[in-house]
């Protein structure tokens, strides 16, 4: 009999516990043919969320706690999880219940097939606000660019099936800048998806915000590809373009002058202007080029801290304490 590890990250969700377990209960019984392992990580909850977790081991065998010592963010929390997960196909997928456990047959039908990874992808996403889908499709797109042979599919979060092998080889991947929707597709292997279409959240709100976002998407172009770094030297020609068409602006404008078209405007003027223009063009270049090598020199400094990207305070194995 296969076993399943399915991985859930949780960050103070004691609203969501009770239904999570009665919706992910259902779900388990209507697979027989499979051994269940569930592999919930508390992520430095300041709520009852681990008391709960806890107090849920008694009446569910095949659950593991995997408390971390602090709050470090979902993507260390799935790290966390697909490393303590022993199953021969592991799911992650968050607590809210917009990833549908429902779908988790679906995905094990396609794990049988011989697809070692299974993504999940949104059918669509007009229950978005239109910022949120604006946003979205736009990280895809540009992922889509910067990637190159590595194909990050798009609205395809965490919720996916990976196999054993695929979960082993994301787990030695060394980097600290982990983004597992990156890693999945960098690791290859042979792939297909399953169309789902997302539910609100059952109860409590969420705790994935703009700025959350935003970082997410700077972590992935970062983690997939170093085009941006070259940005700078095809920017240098636009700044250039620009410039030469301000010295040129100036010069129609100054021979307009010698020949009296625009007498109510003094000479001072023109070369105030000019000097505004080459002063706008290279402050921005700059401020770019900055922006851009400041993104991947912080990640550079995380790597070579050598930190640990997570710290398990203690794993609550299953069947007790």
């Amino acid at each position: 009999m296969k076993r399943v590890s399915i991985v859930v990250p949780m960050y103070n969700e004691e609203e969501m516990i009770p239904v999570f377990f009665s919706t992910i209960d259902k779900v388990i019984a209507g697979l027989p043919n499979y051994e269940f392992e569930l592999v919930v990580v508390n992520d430095g909850s300041r709520d009852k969320t681990l008391s709960l977790l806890l107090e849920a081991q008694k009446s569910h065998p095949h659950l593991v706690v995997v408390a971390l010592s602090r709050n470090f963010g979902h993507e260390p929390a799935v790290c966390a999880g697909l490393k303590t997960a022993t199953g021969d196909a592991i799911i992650p997928m968050d607590a809210d219940l917009q990833d549908p456990p429902e779908i988790i047959g679906k995905l094990l039908e396609k794990f049988e097939e011989g697809y070692e990874v299974v993504n999940a992808r949104r059918a669509s996403r007009k229950e978005d606000s239109f910022m949120k889908r604006y946003t979205a499709g736009k990280f895809y797109e540009l992922c889509g660019k910067l990637s190159g042979k590595i194909k990050v599919p798009s609205n395809v979060g965490h919720f996916r099936l990976i196999s054993r092998r695929v979960c082993d080889e994301v787990n030695a991947l060394t980097e600290k800048n982990r983004v597992f929707r990156v890693q999945v597709p960098y690791v290859g292997h042979k792939t297909t998806e399953v169309l789902f279409n997302r539910a609100a959240r059952a109860k409590g709100t969420t705790h994935y915000n703009y700025k959350s976002m935003f970082k997410l998407a700077f972590d992935a172009i970062v983690a997939s590809s170093v085009e941006p770094l070259g940005w700078p030297l095809k920017w240098t020609i636009a700044s250039t373009l620009k410039t030469g068409l301000s010295v040129v602006t100036e010069l129609v404008f100054f021979i307009l002058y010698l020949t009296g078209v625009f007498t109510g405007i003094s000479l001072l003027a023109f070369g105030i202007w000019l000097i505004i223009n080459v002063i706008f063009a290279f402050g921005t270049f700059i401020l770019a080029v900055l922006a851009i090598y400041g993104m991947y020199l912080a990640r550079i400094t995380l790597e070579t801290q050598n930190r640990p990207f997570v710290i398990i305070d203690k794993v609550y194995s299953a069947g007790g304490h």
